[in-house]
Protein backbone atom coordinates (compact mmCIF):
# COMPACT_ATOMS: atom_id res chain seq x y z
CA UNK A 1 0.00 0.00 0.00
CA UNK A 2 2.85 2.34 0.50
CA UNK A 3 4.03 2.17 -2.88
CA UNK A 4 0.66 3.03 -4.72
CA UNK A 5 0.44 6.36 -1.69
CA UNK A 6 3.97 7.47 -3.03
CA UNK A 7 2.93 7.10 -6.73
CA UNK A 8 0.25 9.08 -5.65
CA UNK A 9 2.30 11.58 -4.07
CA UNK A 10 4.07 12.00 -7.09
CA UNK A 11 1.68 12.03 -9.39
CA UNK A 12 -0.36 15.21 -7.54
CA UNK A 13 2.89 16.70 -6.90
CA UNK A 14 4.76 16.65 -9.89
CA UNK A 15 1.69 15.57 -13.16
CA UNK A 16 1.96 19.75 -13.71
CA UNK A 17 4.90 19.77 -14.85
CA UNK A 18 5.26 16.76 -16.78
CA UNK A 19 1.95 17.96 -18.20
CA UNK A 20 4.01 21.34 -19.58
CA UNK A 21 6.66 19.00 -20.68
CA UNK A 22 4.85 17.20 -23.26
CA UNK A 23 3.19 19.80 -24.32
CA UNK A 24 6.21 21.92 -25.21
CA UNK A 25 7.42 17.94 -26.97
CA UNK A 26 3.81 17.44 -28.58
CA UNK A 27 4.38 21.77 -29.68
CA UNK A 28 7.04 20.98 -31.40
CA UNK A 29 5.82 18.12 -33.17
CA UNK A 30 2.57 20.38 -33.84
CA UNK A 31 4.75 23.04 -35.48
CA UNK A 32 6.37 20.19 -37.83
CA UNK A 33 3.02 18.94 -38.58
CA UNK A 34 1.65 22.24 -39.56
CA UNK A 35 4.70 23.72 -41.99
CA UNK A 36 4.92 19.98 -43.59
CA UNK A 37 1.14 20.22 -44.15
CA UNK A 38 1.45 23.91 -45.49
CA UNK A 39 3.80 22.68 -47.74
CA UNK A 40 2.35 19.75 -49.40
CA UNK A 41 -0.42 22.22 -49.83
CA UNK A 42 1.95 24.64 -51.93
CA UNK A 43 3.04 21.27 -53.32
CA UNK A 44 -0.26 20.21 -54.26
CA UNK A 45 -1.50 23.61 -55.89
CA UNK A 46 -3.95 24.35 -52.88
CA UNK A 47 -3.00 28.29 -52.69
CA UNK A 48 -3.80 28.00 -57.29
CA UNK A 49 -1.44 31.06 -57.24
CA UNK A 50 0.80 29.85 -55.46
CA UNK A 51 3.93 27.32 -55.50
CA UNK A 52 7.70 27.23 -54.45
CA UNK A 53 8.95 29.84 -57.00
CA UNK A 54 6.29 32.53 -56.59
CA UNK A 55 6.26 32.07 -52.72
CA UNK A 56 10.32 33.08 -52.93
CA UNK A 57 10.14 35.82 -55.48
CA UNK A 58 7.87 37.72 -52.55
CA UNK A 59 10.50 39.31 -50.44
CA UNK A 60 7.89 38.54 -46.99
CA UNK A 61 7.17 34.89 -47.91
CA UNK A 62 11.39 33.93 -48.55
CA UNK A 63 11.58 35.04 -45.41
CA UNK A 64 9.09 33.61 -43.35
CA UNK A 65 9.97 30.09 -45.15
CA UNK A 66 13.55 30.39 -43.99
CA UNK A 67 12.79 31.60 -40.33
CA UNK A 68 10.56 28.86 -40.37
CA UNK A 69 12.71 26.33 -41.34
CA UNK A 70 15.38 27.46 -39.34
CA UNK A 71 13.39 27.73 -35.87
CA UNK A 72 12.74 23.95 -36.49
CA UNK A 73 16.04 23.21 -36.37
CA UNK A 74 16.74 25.68 -32.87
CA UNK A 75 13.97 23.70 -31.27
CA UNK A 76 15.28 20.52 -32.21
CA UNK A 77 18.88 21.68 -31.11
CA UNK A 78 17.68 23.51 -28.11
CA UNK A 79 15.54 20.61 -27.28
CA UNK A 80 18.40 18.09 -27.17
CA UNK A 81 21.05 20.51 -25.84
CA UNK A 82 18.76 21.76 -22.99
CA UNK A 83 16.77 18.18 -22.18
CA UNK A 84 18.81 15.21 -21.86
CA UNK A 85 17.12 12.17 -23.64
CA UNK A 86 17.02 10.53 -20.27
CA UNK A 87 14.69 12.81 -18.92
CA UNK A 88 12.57 13.44 -21.93
CA UNK A 89 12.12 9.71 -22.19
CA UNK A 90 11.17 9.57 -18.68
CA UNK A 91 8.63 12.20 -19.00
CA UNK A 92 6.87 10.93 -21.34
CA UNK A 93 6.58 7.91 -19.19
CA UNK A 94 5.36 9.49 -16.60
CA UNK A 95 3.12 10.94 -18.87
CA UNK A 96 1.96 8.38 -20.62
CA UNK A 97 1.43 6.44 -17.53
CA UNK A 98 -0.59 8.97 -15.67
CA UNK A 99 -2.70 9.91 -18.30
CA UNK A 100 -2.73 7.19 -20.76
CA UNK A 101 -1.90 6.67 -24.69
CA UNK A 102 -4.91 7.86 -25.61
CA UNK A 103 -4.96 11.50 -24.22
CA UNK A 104 -2.53 12.66 -27.15
CA UNK A 105 -3.20 11.83 -30.84
CA UNK A 106 0.28 12.39 -31.37
CA UNK A 107 2.15 10.00 -28.27
CA UNK A 108 4.21 7.54 -30.97
CA UNK A 109 5.42 11.00 -32.73
CA UNK A 110 6.10 12.88 -29.98
CA UNK A 111 7.83 9.46 -28.59
CA UNK A 112 9.84 9.50 -31.62
CA UNK A 113 10.74 13.09 -31.06
CA UNK A 114 12.00 12.86 -27.83
CA UNK A 115 13.61 9.67 -28.19
CA UNK A 116 17.70 9.84 -27.16
CA UNK A 117 20.38 11.09 -29.99
CA UNK A 118 23.55 10.22 -28.73
CA UNK A 119 24.81 14.06 -28.01
CA UNK A 120 25.20 15.13 -24.59
CA UNK A 121 26.18 18.14 -22.87
CA UNK A 122 27.94 18.69 -19.00
CA UNK A 123 26.78 22.31 -18.41
CA UNK A 124 29.39 22.34 -16.00
CA UNK A 125 32.19 21.15 -17.55
CA UNK A 126 30.85 22.60 -20.71
CA UNK A 127 31.60 19.54 -22.76
CA UNK A 128 29.91 18.38 -25.60
CA UNK A 129 29.41 14.91 -27.12
CA UNK A 130 28.25 14.54 -30.41
CA UNK A 131 27.56 11.00 -31.89
CA UNK A 132 28.91 10.74 -35.46
CA UNK A 133 26.24 12.10 -38.43
CA UNK A 134 24.56 14.39 -35.79
CA UNK A 135 22.49 16.49 -35.85
CA UNK A 136 21.77 15.11 -39.13
CA UNK A 137 20.29 11.88 -38.23
CA UNK A 138 17.84 13.71 -35.95
CA UNK A 139 16.72 16.08 -38.02
CA UNK A 140 15.87 12.86 -40.54
CA UNK A 141 13.20 11.33 -37.79
CA UNK A 142 11.00 14.61 -38.85
CA UNK A 143 12.88 16.14 -42.20
CA UNK A 144 11.38 18.89 -44.17
CA UNK A 145 11.09 18.59 -47.49
CA UNK A 146 14.61 18.48 -49.32
CA UNK A 147 13.73 20.79 -52.67
CA UNK A 148 12.09 23.30 -50.33
CA UNK A 149 15.32 23.62 -48.40
CA UNK A 150 17.61 23.59 -51.33
CA UNK A 151 15.67 26.58 -52.49
CA UNK A 152 15.95 28.39 -48.92
CA UNK A 153 19.46 27.47 -49.22
CA UNK A 154 19.66 29.55 -52.85
CA UNK A 155 17.78 32.25 -51.77
CA UNK A 156 19.68 33.00 -48.93
CA UNK A 157 23.09 32.23 -50.94
CA UNK A 158 21.67 34.27 -54.13
CA UNK A 159 19.86 37.10 -52.56
CA UNK A 160 19.45 40.04 -50.16
CA UNK A 161 17.07 38.35 -47.71
CA UNK A 162 16.96 41.15 -45.30
CA UNK A 163 17.18 44.08 -47.75
CA UNK A 164 21.23 44.66 -46.65
CA UNK A 165 22.80 46.26 -49.51
CA UNK A 166 22.02 49.65 -49.80
CA UNK A 167 23.34 49.86 -46.00
CA UNK A 168 26.20 48.48 -47.88
CA UNK A 169 27.31 50.17 -50.77
CA UNK A 170 30.84 48.96 -51.28
CA UNK A 171 31.39 45.70 -53.50
CA UNK A 172 33.75 44.55 -50.78
CA UNK A 173 31.07 44.44 -48.20
CA UNK A 174 29.02 42.21 -50.36
CA UNK A 175 29.30 39.56 -47.81
CA UNK A 176 29.00 41.29 -44.73
CA UNK A 177 25.50 42.69 -46.44
CA UNK A 178 24.24 39.05 -46.83
CA UNK A 179 25.53 37.62 -43.61
CA UNK A 180 21.94 38.27 -41.71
Amino acid sequence: MRTIELDEGFRESYMEIIERFFNLFESIYNYYKDFKTFIANVNEGYFIDYNFETLLQNQEAKRLMIESVHMYGVMLLLLDRLIPALARERLVVCYIRYKGQNSSDFVNEVCKLVRGTGYSYNIKTKVEVMPKNYPLDYFSRYSVDRVLVEYLINAIKDDDVYNQLPAYPNAEHRSVALAQ
